[in-house]
């Protein structure tokens, strides 16, 4: 049978700790594992880490977060109102590069990209959807 919840949060960074517990209560009765709820929960953090800081919310703006079991797999469906930005369009990082040649951010949308199964980027009615998928 499918499910979903979803929470909505303060555009704050002392947010993330009410989505964590949010995200492995609701994983956990998705039957989702413990290594890939932590890979979920990292891609998660960083994506709303992402829209906090970089997103120019406005001072009152909320983030929606759902989670929704379909079949075999958890969906993740973040919505903001920040400015638009496609987090899938970024070149990944080299990472095999000395560390002082390495430019300065993007390891958190190669995370996203490494430990979820499927990610897709939507800009629709004035608001960014970015959405995960983990298989379970």
């Amino acid at each position: 049978m499918d499910e979903q919840v979803q929470i909505q949060v303060a555009g704050k960074l002392d947010s993330l700790s009410l989505i964590s517990q949010f995200l492995v209560n609701n994983l956990q009765k998705f039957g989702m594992g413990d290594h890939d709820m932590f890979q979920t929960q990292i891609a998660v953090d960083e994506a709303i880490t992402n829209i906090i800081e970089h997103g120019e919310l406005a001072e009152q703006s909320k983030i929606v977060l759902k989670c929704k079991k379909e079949g075999d797999r958890v969906l993740i469906i973040i919505e903001d109102r920040g400015k638009p930005f496609d987090p899938t369009t970024l070149d990944e990082p080299d990472i095999t590069a000395p560390l002082d040649e390495r430019k300065t951010g993007g390891l958190g949308v190669y995370f996203i990209k490494k430990y979820m199964n499927q990610v897709k980027y939507d800009y629709m009615g004035g608001k960014n959807i970015f959405t995960m998928v983990k298989y379970l």
